[in-house]
This record gives structure tokens, sequence and C-alpha cells, in this order.
């Protein structure tokens, strides 16, 4: 039998920070078949290790500084599409992404299209050895029953990302095109290859994942307050799949998952610019889930940080800037237009630089990941709310969020009708209801997340870099139409050869 999954495995010997009480603070990246058997403390090290996995970089045979892990996805997803600027090519990372102009990749395995899968199908590969010994963990009580459900959910996550990565957007028209390999045992050199299968099929998956880890972790019932943000918990896995339903545009389902986010104990549902900072700290109060990173992690080349603080390896040759048209639509009364961004009038590193992610020590390269925050939950469930022509309460959760970046937010908002119709044109100036929900998460959420192709996807947009005053370099000046082709990635080569029900009919077209 072929082997399917191309499993990178490194031993971590130096101890990091992890879940607090929940996770051991010595883990491995690499979960065997017996480690998790004996005890929960050495399934707390397997999961430890999936998390740990999550923002190292790596995952190819070469071009490791431009894998940092998930955060991958966010800024190449952010990269295609209009509102980031990379202002020069610098070393090279993450350029080409930028160009849409890696395509010819596919066939090795350093490209985009192998690092990517490797990353998620190992993910997905070790919360499965995990869910492999359930017997063995709920014999352990509510602990073992805790790790379960974090590699249900990570599990989740991880096909979420393979869609995001593989698949055709905008669920409504595409859920019967092809989906990616859903593999839910232990895998190991014998595992028998699986075909794509649908989306439809992929989706049933993902949301039997999460709605077993939500039960599961209703079933520990740890106390909250042992939570901690660096970790999936109830709540995060909650935050998680209101993504999914928000693709699948299931809003009764993205308002109750999003609401059910927001009800953590103790967190804070608009954190205020100061408390945000410059990104770089998991306790910030909005945080829902984060990775914190420690000096023996990080490096001045790699990191998600050293690509985009300005003085990071590097953030100085290849600055991440926002697009010139995106800056000028912020009101100037809005915080974030010039605390997130520079002003191009005055700027100390670079025209619309960004200032939003930095280190939080940049003599050693410090700062955690934020990956998922409160606001992003409030924007859902106002979309949610629009989506069911319920304008008052939609209103109501934009008021939350826009009175604190905004205080003039009052008077914009009034300027939109109430409407759940949206513009095609992503430089037209918002004039819906609606408009305004999906300009704010353009805004906010710049360059976080899954990225601002997440809703150029499923929204079926297009977008056009070439306009009168833009920012965007010359090689860039790209422009895709809705549904096209390069918003998906090639599968990789290899999955093809190596994967007995794959063959070359199985790629995804150009």
């Amino acid at each position: 039998m072929k082997r399917l999954l191309y499993i990178w495995v490194l031993i971590v010997a130096a101890t990091f920070l992890s879940c607090e009480d929940r996770l051991d603070t010595n883990p491995s990246d690499k979960v065997s078949g017996t480690l998790i058997f004996g005890s929960a403390d050495a399934a707390k090290v397997a999961v430890n290790g999936i998390y740990r996995a999550m923002y190292m970089y790596g995952w190819s045979d070469n071009w490791a500084h431009e894998n940092p892990g998930i955060l991958s996805l966010t800024l190449v997803k952010d990269l295609h599409g209009e509102d980031h600027v990379m202002a020069s090519q610098g070393q090279g990372w993450f350029f080409y992404d930028y160009m849409f102009a890696v395509d010819s990749d596919y066939s090795t395995t350093s490209g985009r299209q192998y690092s990517q899968w490797s990353l998620f199908y190992t993910l997905i590969s070790q919360a499965n050895y995990i869910i492999h010994a359930t017997e063995e963990l709920i014999s352990y009580g509510s602990e073992g029953i805790d790790i379960l459900a974090q590699a249900y959910a990570i599990r989740g996550f991880s096909y979420t990302c393979l869609y995001e990565w593989y698949c055709k957007g905008n669920y409504p028209q595409n859920y019967t095109s092809p989906g990616v390999p859903v593999y839910t045992d232990a895998t190991s050199a014998e595992t028998v290859g699986q075909p794509r299968g649908t989306v439809e099929e992929l989706f049933v998956r993902i949301n039997e994942d999460f709605e077993t880890a939500v039960d599961l972790f209703k079933e520990a019932d740890l106390d909250a307050n042992e939570n901690s943000n660096v970790c999936i918990d109830i709540y995060s896995a909650y935050g998680l799949w209101a993504r999914v339903a928000q693709i699948q545009e299931n809003w009764d389902k993205a308002s109750e998952y999003a609401v059910a986010a927001l009800a953590k104990p103790g967190i804070k549902r608009v954190s205020t610019i100061s408390e945000l900072g410059e990104f770089n700290n998991c306790k910030t109060p909005s945080v829902l889930w984060g990775f914190v990173v420690i000096t023996d992690q990080t490096s001045p080349f790699g990191p998600y940080l050293s690509h985009m603080d300005p003085e990071g390896g590097y953030g100085t040759v290849a600055p991440q800037c926002i697009d010139a048209w995106l800056w000028n639509a912020i009101p100037d009364t809005d915080l974030r237009k010039t605390t997130w961004w520079e002003d191009p009038a005055n700027a100390t590193y670079y025209r619309y630089g960004q200032l939003k992610f930095r280190y939080s020590d940049i003599s050693t390269y410090l700062g955690d990941v934020i990956y998922l925050r409160a606001e992003e939950l409030l924007l859902i469930a106002a979309e949610a709310a629009c989506r069911k022509n319920d304008y008052t309460t939609a209103r109501s959760l934009l008021t939350e969020l826009g009175a604190e970046r905004n205080d003039e937010y009052a008077q914009e908002l009034l300027r939109r009708t109430d409407s759940s119709t949206y513009a095609t044109d992503t430089h037209q100036t918002p004039l819906t209801l609606m408009d305004e929900i999906l300009f704010q998460r353009r805004v906010e959420l710049w360059s976080e997340g899954l990225g601002r192709a997440f809703d150029l996807r499923r929204l079926n947009l297009g977008f056009d870099r070439n306009y009168d005053g833009t920012n965007h370099p010359t090689s860039a000046l790209v422009s895709l139409v809705p549904g096209d082709n390069r918003y998906v990635t090639l599968i990789p080569q290899k999955e093809l050869d190596s994967n007995e029900a794959m063959d070359i009919t199985d790629q995804n077209p150009r």
C-alpha cells in the first residue's frame, strides 16, 4: 500500500508554554500509537505537540521560512485579495503567492501546495491518534474527555482549512464539487488512500467533528476558569464552528455558535485599541485562541511576525501594507486608521505600512500569535442577523464594535440602508447595512484568521488591484473574477502519485 500522508516529525526537547493547567509543558510534535496509553498526562503531551506544530515554520523540504504553520494560510489568503499589499519582493517569500504565480511549484515538495497539504494532514493524523484512544481517554475522567474534545476540534478545524486551500468557494453553488480526502483513523504506511469526495461530504465530517467536540467539552465540564485561550476550549470551538456555518450560509447556526463563543466567562467582546496593542499578547481580554511563543521557539527569520513586523527579518525588506483604497475609505475619526497602519503622508517605515502586528520584544523576537478574537464573532453574529433581516440586532452589534473604534460611528451607521444585499464591486462605498458589515470585517480582521479570500470566496466576489491611485506594485496588478480558479490551490503532485484513489483527473483546474 502506498503512503498517503507525509508526516513531518520533529521531537521537541525544549520546554514551552502550553495550556496552563490543562496541558503538559514538555510536549512533542510526534504522537506515537503508544505515547497516549497509560495516563492523561501522556495524552496532554500529545495534544500539546499538535498546538506546537500549528505555529512552527517548515512543512516542506525547502523554503521553510515561508511556511509558518497555520499562519501561512492567514497571510497567503490575505494576499489573495485586494486589501493587502506587499510593497516589494524582498527575499521572495509570499510575494509569488501575492502575484498568483506559484502554480509550477505543485510538482515539488517545497512549494505552497505540498507544505499546506502536509501541515493539515499531519495535524489530522495526530488528532486521529488521540481519537483512536477514546476508551482510554474516557477512563481518565474529565481531564481525558477534555483532551479528546480538543482532538475533534483540531480535526474539524484542519479540514476547514483544507477546504479553504483546495476546494471551490461559494458553498451553496459548489457543494457538489470535489472536496478533499477524509481520514478518521490513525494513519500509517499501510493506510489506504481515500478519494476526494464532495465538498458536502467534507462538511458533514467537519460539522460532526465540531458537534462531537462541543458535546465532549460539555461532558468534561472543566471549570471555565481553568480553560486557557492558548488551547481550544468549548468557546473557541464554537467560534471556529461559527466560521463553518458562515461558509455554508446557515445563519441560524452561525448566530447560535457565535453567541455561544461570546458567552465565555471573562471574555471582553470588544477590546480597546490600547488593549489590543500590537497583537502580540494572548492575554488581551477579547482573545479566544492564540499561541504563546517563548524565546527558543522564535527567530528573526521564519515566524509569522518576522514577515509582518516592519523591523522583522523579512518585514524590513518586504513591507506588508494596507491597500490605498481601503485605507482612504476608513474615516479619519477611526482610531484604527493611523494606529494599525502608517499615514502615507507621514510614514516612519513605509507608506500605508502595517503597524498592527509587531514583536513584543524585537531584541528577542518574542510575540504571541493571536488567532481568534471575540470581535470576529461579533461580526459573524451581525452578519447572521442582517441575513435574516433582523436589522435592529445587526445595527446594535455593529455599534458595539464601531463605537469603540470611532467616536462618530453612530453617524456613519445612519448612512447605511437596511438591506442584506451587498455590492459586487469591492471598491464601492458602503451603502447597505450588509456592505457596512463586510467593510468592518475588512478593516477589523485585516490579515487575521482565514484571510480576505475567505470572504471573497464565500461571497462569490472578484477584485481588481489596478485602479487609479493603487499602491499595489506593477507585478501584482492582478484581477480575479467571481469563482476564479486561482482562488483554489493545486493539489501537490506527490499526493496524486502516492494516493491510489486519486489521479491527474482529480487535479484542480486552471
